[in-house]
Formats: C-alpha cells, sequence, structure tokens
C-alpha cells in the first residue's frame, strides 16, 4: 500500500465552513482526487503548527481577543481538544514551537505582542503566557502606526527567537535559555517601509519578505550577537500591479515566494555566498496567496481568495503552471506532516 502524506489546513472563512480542514494523499496519486474534511469547527484558526515529539496540533485564533488551543491527533487523525490559551495579544497570526517541543510562540499581529506559553511534557499548554510587547512605527500610513509581530523563527544556531515586526521595520531578536526568551530584543533595522513579514534561513543567513516594499531581503546573520545586517534587496515579482509578497519557502538553494496582488509564486536562485538572488521565473498561482508548502514535487499555495489550494510541480527551471486546485474555503495555512 502507498504511504498516505497527512497534510492540516488552517482557514478564516466567516460561516459554519471555518474550521481545522485535514486532507490526505497517496505517493504518486492524482491531486484531482483529494477530498478535505472539516476536523474541527474553530473561528479564525489561520495558523497551525506541530509538537516535534507529541501527538499535538496547535492553532491559533485570529480574533481581537486572542487564543491558542492545543489538540490530541488520534491514530484516525481526528482531534480531540487537551487545552486552550490566551494567546498573549490581538489578532494572533503566526506559530511556532520549539524544536525541543518545551515552548511555543505567538506573533500577535494588531498590537505587535509576542506571546510565550511552556508547555507540558505532554505538549499541552500551561497556564501562564509571558508577554513581551513592542514600541515603535513606521513611514507606511495604515499599516505601520504600530508594532506588528507577523513570524517567529529560531535562528540558524538555535540560539534566538526572531519575530519580523511589519509595523516597525525591525527583525526582533530574543535570546533562548531552554527556549525561554530572553525580556529585551537585540534589534535589527530594516530599511524603512519594506514591512517584514515572513522569514527563511540558510546557514548565516535570513531571507526575509518586505510586504510593503514588494521585495526580498538577504541579510547576513551574526549568532553570536543576535544580530543581522541587509546585504542584497530584490524585487519579488516583474509583473504590472500591486507586490505583496507573503510566505517565503527555502528548496535547496532555491527560494519560493508567494505575491498577493499580481497572484503569483516566484522562484529565486541563492548564489555566491548565500546572499546573492537571481530571479528563476514566476507563474500565476490562486488568488490572494497567503501561505505555501512543499510536499515531494509539488508547491501547495493556500488561496485565501479563491477558496482553494493550488497544487504546482516543481521543475528542474523553477515552479511549474498550476496543474490543480483543492477546494478549502478561505484556506490560511498549510501544514504538512
Amino acid at each position: 500500500m502507498s504511504m498516505l502524506r497527512q497534510f492540516w489546513v488552517g482557514t478564516k472563512s466567516q460561516d459554519a465552513s471555518s474550521g481545522i480542514w485535514r486532507f490526505a494523499r497517496a505517493a504518486g496519486a492524482d491531486w484531482s482526487q483529494v477530498r478535505p474534511v472539516l476536523m474541527a469547527p474553530e473561528p479564525m484558526p489561520t495558523f497551525l503548527a506541530v509538537h516535534p515529539l507529541a501527538d499535538r496540533l496547535y492553532a491559533v485564533g485570529e480574533q481581537e481577543k486572542g487564543a491558542v488551543r492545543s489538540d490530541k491527533v488520534a491514530t484516525d487523525c481526528a482531534l480531540r481538544r487537551t487545552s486552550s490559551s490566551s494567546s498573549g495579544g490581538a489578532g494572533p497570526c503566526h506559530l511556532l514551537v520549539h524544536p525541543q517541543g518545551q515552548w511555543l510562540y505567538v506573533a500577535n499581529y494588531v498590537d505587535g505582542t509576542l506571546g510565550a506559553i511552556e508547555l507540558t511534557e505532554a505538549g499541552d499548554l500551561g497556564d501562564e503566557v509571558l508577554r513581551y510587547p513592542h514600541s515603535g512605527s513606521g513611514p507606511v500610513a495604515g499599516r505601520q502606526d504600530g508594532p506588528h509581530a507577523h513570524y517567529c523563527a529560531i535562528s540558524p544556531g538555535g540560539d534566538w527567537l526572531i519575530v519580523a515586526d511589519l509595523g516597525t521595520d525591525q527583525l526582533r531578536a530574543y535570546a533562548l535559555d531552554d527556549g525561554l526568551p530572553a525580556d529585551e530584543p537585540v534589534l535589527t533595522d530594516l530599511p524603512a517601509g519594506f514591512g517584514p513579514r515572513h522569514i527563511a534561513a540558510w546557514e548565516e543567513v535570513l531571507y526575509v519578505t518586505g510586504e510593503l516594499s514588494g521585495e526580498v531581503a538577504a541579510l547576513a546573520w551574526d549568532e553570536g550577537t543576535g544580530a543581522g545586517e541587509v546585504v542584497t534587496r530584490a524585487a519579488v515579482s516583474t509583473r504590472e500591479g500591486d507586490r505583496y509578497p507573503s510566505h517565503i519557502e527555502r528548496l535547496g538553494d532555491w527560494l519560493i515566494i508567494g505575491v498577493r496582488g499580481v497572484n503569483t509564486l516566484s522562484a529565486m536562485a541563492i548564489t555566491g555566498n548565500g546572499t546573492g538572488l537571481e530571479a528563476l521565473g514566476e507563474v500565476t498561482t490562486v488568488d490572494w496567496p497567503r501561505h505555501l508548502a512543499v510536499s515531494g514535487d509539488y508547491v501547495l499555495v493556500a488561496g485565501e481568495g479563491a477558496d482553494s489550494i493550488g497544487v504546482h510541480p516543481i521543475e528542474s527551471s523553477g515552479v511549474g503552471r498550476l496543474a490543480e486546485q483543492i477546494a478549502v474555503p478561505a484556506p490560511m495555512c498549510i501544514l504538512p506532516m
């Protein structure tokens, strides 16, 4: 029998279809045969994460009073809620579990607060949420009037928690002590109006999408100091129209970036010492690509505006054309397992 690959999907629909969805695909099977199923009705579970050691799935509740839930994943993939908590702020949009599994980090977009929740041995949420507020602003009116924590990443050496703050044009790096973030971050300033959103890493380089400038930046990263320095900036799209880069994934020595507005997937080659960026190509994808995931020889794209997940083959020269769409209401996050 072919092995089944499981996929969990976080959504942002406003009706009874809102919740955590799941689908499965056997290796080599036709993507058109995939049938997603709503597994857990829940308001605004826009981002998901999985525990590295325990059978726990986590989801944000992206609302004004931000929430986080944990679910036990049964052998038949049924979900049973095991704990819930405040996210520590408003409008949580991203989750990250420390690689050793003892802490869960939450980026709260609306008020810019980082939340940190200690996890139990079973992977459930602890009683206390540590809050790490921030202050500052940027030049883009209506988008940078205050801090907006958008994404959390562990540094290449594992010593820092890095938060992309779209509102202040900064990366906030918190030193980690067994996963516990330090009180004060080391700040890396990015170009004014850049609007850092998501992060990928390779060795001693960070790749950051600039939602507001329509660029990707390559930063030389210093693990000792927790600071980065912008070396290269490159436009994410050559198409005419609005260009709002969202998620970025590294695939070997490539970067794949979702670009909302023009609704494309952009592929770039990493060159030189890791800070060089060379455009490989760009293909049209599903409407408003929010998040993407690589699964084998395919890239899956959460098309919020299309109510579907786009499937693109990975080719030797870059990302291929849209091959299939899988119907899911307002998908925001795809989590392969």
